[in-house]
């Protein structure tokens, strides 16, 4: 079956960019390509999933414009993308130019990296308004993962551009982000007005009324999404997830085989926007359920197989399904015996059913294994106080990061002494708090 979509001219050029590219690369001959050019295949291949070619492009145009300004500052976005701050920040400092507008960007997403936030709006601020693209600081703060800042900055900054796409774009991404399901539904809805062949703006849509757990309409719009592009990998995989949750897994199955034939999982991975929508909204039986799946049809190596079985854990607790949560929990430590995190979230769970001495000896377990967690002794006394075991309270507040005073030390004694029941419920939802996941 042919897209409904035909290419569109950009694609077409990129397509033609990829076969010219490997075309010279197989011959063994250099590729005469403009930086841009260049910098725009990248991220296609990136964007299609060819990560390793990805790479070797924008190294093979590095090394045909080592002095690129351009260039120099989409392979530190590329640093920061791995993870890798501190090369980013080195090439960030080597680039010898004016601080131009994309520069400056780069300079203050290196900035909130550091969370050195107000640096990072004084420098966006230092600079005249018309130097800076409203669009291009709303999107450095997506990518930062800053949706609510993009938002307000595209209001401040973006007047005269309300009706372009991406403004309106970047608008309903963030108020996804930021769990406004009802009003990116409304601006996606005008998208697709003006694109009725974008297989993006019909995915988006598709993950607003998942989050508001409107599954039908939310596979509704997978399917135009999919129509109009049948090489969206994602579009699959979020079709397989709706396809768990209403129960069809044979359907589930064949579009997890589609996703992965399109490269859009790779080994171990889980759709995790999909994940991160339903356990945003507390859709945590949903969250269990594809998990489930995922284990079962996803092969995980070790290390994401654990993490999953952790999540799991945290889900079942917080169902109160206990005897679920501690076999998952007991799953990671067979693994990871010193996980100092497990250990803690299993100690909530006995808190929870009032077994204080086995909560303590996990917390116990837990710091030893991982000192740093000072916080840690504050429940250890809170727990220690309940018991009634008022030497190792005043120890362990002696030991946490907010050590008590001897007069709050003697207040405390005497509301557990008195049986002040509102007293006690106080310091056992604050013991909680203080180690909620």
């Amino acid at each position: 079956m042919a897209k409904r979509n035909p290419l569109s001219d950009n694609e077409k050029r990129l397509n033609n960019l990829a076969r010219d590219y490997e075309t010279m690369r197989a011959k063994g001959e250099s590729v005469y390509m403009e930086p841009d050019d260049l910098a725009d295949l990248s991220l296609w291949y990136d964007n299609n999933h060819y990560p390793e070619k990805s790479d070797e492009v924008m190294e093979y145009a590095l090394s045909m414009y080592p002095n690129s300004t351009m260039l120099q500052i989409e392979q530190a976005y590329r640093y920061l993308d791995k993870g890798d701050i501190d090369s980013a920040i080195i090439l960030s400092n080597q680039i010898e130019d004016d601080m131009t507008g994309d520069l400056q960007l780069l300079k203050a997403r290196l900035l909130i990296e550091n969370e050195e936030y107000e640096k990072a709006d004084e420098l966006l601020n230092s600079f005249p308004p018309e130097d800076l693209d409203p669009i291009m600081v709303a999107n450095m703060y997506m990518d930062a993962h800053f949706s609510e800042k993009a938002i307000d900055w595209l209001k401040q900054h973006g007047q005269g551009l309300e009706e372009e796409e991406d403004y309106l774009s970047i608008l309903m991404n963030a108020y996804c982000y930021t769990g406004k399901y009802e009003e990116s539904i409304e601006i996606c809805e005008k998208l697709i007005d003006k694109d009725p062949f974008s297989a993006h703006y019909w995915l988006s849509l598709c993950r607003c009324r998942l989050a508001l757990k409107d599954y039908n309409k939310a596979l509704d719009a997978c399917d135009f999404s999919i129509t109009n592009d049948e090489d969206m990998g994602e579009a699959y995989l979020t079709r397989c997830n709706l396809y768990v949750l209403l129960g069809n897994l044979k359907k589930a199955k064949e579009n997890l085989q589609q996703a992965i034939k399109l490269r859009a999982v790779e080994q171990g991975e889980m759709n995790e926007m999909d994940l991160a929508l339903l356990l945003d909204q507390e859709y945590v039986e949903d969250a269990i359920k594809l998990m489930n799946f995922y284990i079962k049809h996803i092969d995980f190596t070790e290390e994401q197989r654990t993490n999953t079985y952790f999540r799991l854990g945290v889900c079942y607790a917080h169902m109160r399904w206990d005897k679920n949560a501690f076999e998952y929990f007991d799953k990671v430590l067979a693994l990871r015996p010193n996980d100092a995190e497990v250990l803690t979230q299993k100690a909530v769970i006995y808190m929870n059913q009032n077994d204080f001495d086995a909560a303590l000896g996990l917390l116990q377990l837990a710091v030893e294994h991982e000192p740093e967690r000072i916080y840690l002794y504050r429940t250890m006394g809170i727990l220690s106080l309940l018991k009634k075991r008022y030497d190792d309270f005043r120890k362990y507040s002696a030991k946490s990061d907010e050590p008590l005073t001897e007069y709050e030390i003697n207040e405390a004694i005497y509301m557990v002494e008195s049986g002040d029941e509102a007293s006690i419920n106080f310091l056992m939802e604050s013991m909680r708090n203080n180690l909620r996941y």
